[in-house]
């Protein structure tokens, strides 16, 4: 039973996780996708519909009902060239964060790096120090 509520609350934690940058599970993905596909393919066949409209009100004797539909269309095409600029924009800024972000952590790892050298070199002058007081203590107590 111990087993089971431990197993639950790692779960509970895990669907919990809101980190960016964490890369999500499959299914997120497909679903992401399958969103994406979807949405794409009810915003182009509303292009295509408001395209056939404005083709039938050109060649109708009824020319007001063109300027309606063409300035529907208009819109349409706006907002679909505003939705994949924005979609654009938003993927090309996550790519920069996560550029900037693999950067930081090469940052961070050449700083470890740094560091474990300059003790390393603290260490060794330590211990070359330490020799050569002995060594002059060896010497000073044979004279």
């Amino acid at each position: 039973m111990k087993k089971i509520a431990h197993w639950l609350l790692e779960k509970a934690k895990k669907d919990m996780r809101t980190d960016p940058f964490t890369t999500p599970s499959r299914r997120t993905k497909l679903s992401y996708y399958f969103d994406t596909l979807v949405s794409m393919i009810f915003y182009l066949m509303g292009i295509y519909l408001m395209l056939m409209d404005l083709y039938q009100e050109l060649f109708t004797a009824n020319h007001t009902d063109f300027l309606g539909t063409a300035l529907m269309a208009l819109v349409l095409l706006l907002g679909g060239l505003v939705l994949l600029l924005g979609g654009l924009l938003f993927r090309w800024s996550a790519y920069a964060d996560l550029k900037s972000i693999n950067r930081y952590q090469h940052y961070l790892k050449q700083q470890s790096i740094e560091q474990q050298q300059e003790l390393r070199r603290e260490t060794w002058l330590k211990a070359a120090e330490q020799g050569k007081t002995e060594v002059d203590q060896k010497l000073n107590h044979k004279e």
